[in-house]
């Protein structure tokens, strides 16, 4: 038992490591590179062919969902302008404009700007990495976590194909900055990654809701009911992120709370279906009592 264990705190160390020359390199941290790094983990704890048995269907149909999410911005719907329904809700304030106008500064890279981008570039790694640490430990629990995460993106590509949403930076181009460009630009230049960059997220109105909340969110949800510690710190990671995407003008704060009912959603089909086949699982014979 101590050497998996110590195996998966180094991988830990291992992938923050990857990830982190990735990100100084200006590589884009995509699902097949996070998965890619995981397997060479699962061979080291001796599962490498069971790995690529369980993790295949995920990444195939989560790669088709991405390729499905941009052609959601093609059905010629006009986008919807939530800014309104925001300061409703904010008290006539956008949030984005509150925290750019105190933290961002024209013209400079700020350790916020970089922790932002950070946050937001994590988003496909983060619900990989965790549904990792639930395959190691019982891949029943992974294929509940995965479900529910699919489930989820099918729900928000339903919204987004006939209810597309325009985020921040778009509805306000003269009063919102689109950070994370001046950071891209900033520190990689007009190199390999502008184009990788832009072409990440492949619908600029898939904004209502917000997967980039959603995912951390989610994993939360799951990690709660085995891992209380890990579940601890997917909470602060989620509102790092809801607070980063806000800032950033990816999202609106109510991108990010309307997020929430998928996850509930998206969890209670799951679990629902989960108990009921459980109960319909055949059982073994019951043994005979002995006669008197």
């Amino acid at each position: 038992m101590r050497r998996p264990r110590v195996l998966l705190v180094g991988s830990v160390i291992y992938l923050a490591l990857i990830f982190g020359v990735m990100l100084w390199q200006g590589i884009s941290i995509e699902p097949e590179w996070v998965l890619l790094v995981l397997l060479v983990i699962a061979v080291a704890l001796g599962r490498g062919r069971t790995f690529i048995t369980d993790w295949t269907p995920f990444l195939l149909l989560f790669l088709a969902y991405e390729a499905m999410r941009g052609y959601a911005s093609k059905t010629n719907f006009a986008p919807h302008d939530l800014s309104g329904m925001e300061q409703w809700l904010f008290a006539g304030t956008i949030p984005t404009l509150t925290l750019q106008h105190a933290f961002y500064h024209a013209g400079v890279v700020g350790l916020q700007d970089i922790a932002a981008m950070i946050f937001y570039f994590m988003h496909f790694v983060l619900p990989i990495v965790v549904g990792f640490v639930f395959w190691v430990t019982d891949r029943e629990y992974y294929w509940r976590f995965v479900a529910a995460l699919l489930l989820m993106c099918f729900l928000a590509f339903v919204t987004y194909l006939f209810w597309p949403s325009a985020p921040p930076w778009f509805q306000l181009p003269h009063e919102v900055v689109k950070i994370n460009d001046k950071t891209v630009h900033a520190i990689w230049g007009y190199t390999l990654v502008t184009p990788l960059y832009h072409s990440f997220n492949p619908n600029q109105f898939a904004a209502f809701p917000s997967l980039h909340a959603a995912f951390p969110m989610l994993a939360t949800v799951y990690a709660w009911q085995r891992y209380r510690l890990l579940a601890v710190g997917l909470f602060l990671w989620s509102v790092a992120v809801l607070v980063s995407i806000v800032y950033l003008g990816e999202h609106y704060v109510v991108d990010a709370l309307v997020a929430i009912p998928y996850v509930a959603a998206a969890t209670i089909i799951v679990e629902m279906f989960s108990r009921r086949r459980g109960r319909r699982a055949p059982r073994g014979p019951t043994p005979a009592r002995p006669s008197a």
